[in-house]
């Protein structure tokens, strides 16, 4: 089978996100970037307890299928960011409950903890684009392309989508982006949560360049 061992990550994956709520039953989807041209990508319609390694789709960087079943109806948007951001080598487009909660607000997340400051906080909320439309790719790259250091955009009314340089790495943004935004939630239901201050935030990459 073609991109074995790719695809074989990209399901390992996918049981990880599924197991900690990121994704569930067929929404959200995942994808890593295998080529300069070419991606693999979640299959559309496929229950993720259920999905096996050749169920992965290949496409190639205008959506167009290579291999396996037909992909996410999101690819447009999967698509759009590795054409336009060649840095990105995986993506995590997840519908956690808690992303799904502070995108409907439609208000700027501040860096209020740690987790939240490794996604790139400030996380903005991206202008309403919908599902499946290559309008959504077209925004989530434009905040991107403004914000270098930015891993994660939640998207109105539908949940996050997360970057990296490759899919441990999205992973990773999307898994602390969840538990940054919970947590965020917890401390604004029991009081009024502060954001790290300049001079804390500068202290966090003084110690993190090191």
């Amino acid at each position: 089978m073609k991109h074995q061992a790719i695809r074989e990550q990209l399901l390992e994956t996918v049981v990880k996100a599924n197991e900690v709520g990121l994704i569930r039953l067929s929404a959200g989807n995942i994808s890593v970037r295998t080529s300069k041209n070419l991606a693999a990508i979640t299959p559309t319609g496929v229950k993720y307890r259920q999905m096996k390694v050749d169920d992965i789709s290949i496409v190639d960087l205008d959506g167009h299928l290579i291999d396996g079943l037909a992909p996410s109806s999101e690819t447009p948007m999967h698509t759009a960011i590795y054409r336009d951001l060649p840095e990105v080598g995986g993506i995590c487009h997840t519908h956690s409950s808690y992303a799904i909660t502070f995108s409907m607000l439609e208000e700027e997340i501040p860096p209020a903890n740690l987790e939240l400051f490794a996604c790139g906080a400030p996380i903005p909320v991206a202008p309403w684009a919908c599902t499946g439309t290559q309008k959504i790719g077209e925004v989530t790259v434009e905040i991107f392309k403004s914000r270098p250091d930015l891993k994660v955009v939640l998207l109105d009314k539908h949940g996050l989508v997360a970057i990296g340089r490759d899919l441990d790495h999205a992973y990773e943004m999307a898994l602390n982006a969840e538990v940054g935004l919970r947590t965020y939630h917890q401390a604004l239901v029991v009081g009024k949560p502060q954001s790290l201050t300049d001079d804390q935030l500068e202290e966090i990459k003084a110690a993190y360049s090191k």
